[in-house]
């Protein structure tokens, strides 16, 4: 297991300069185990959560409560290894920012 791992889920760097968001970000691998999952822009009404790719691989699943966010805010889930992705609903958004690090200890 690698002792350290991060994504972007939200937002783009461009550059030197990190540009936000509004909408569904792509989908990642993640290696799995206990990750922060942390958000932060304009959610002007927006729900942004984290998803999990089901073992069907078509759905995609609520990781948790603690990581579905209406706030800026950070939730802790436990994760297996396989796809995830930052999902918006609601809004219109703005300027968001969504990462996801495993936590190491």
């Amino acid at each position: 297991m690698p002792a350290s791992w991060g994504e972007l889920l939200i937002g783009t760097k461009q550059g030197t300069t990190i540009v936000g968001g509004a909408a569904t970000g792509p989908a990642f691998n993640c290696p799995g185990g206990i990750c922060v999952f942390s958000v932060v822009g304009t959610f002007s009404g927006a729900t942004i959560a984290l998803y999990v790719l089901a073992p069907d691989g078509v759905t995609w699943l609520n990781a948790g409560t603690n990581t579905t966010l209406t706030a800026n805010g950070m939730g802790v889930a436990y994760l297996p290894p396989g796809q995830i992705q930052a999902q918006v609903s609601g809004g219109p958004p703005s300027g968001v920012f969504a990462a996801i690090a495993r936590v190491v200890g």
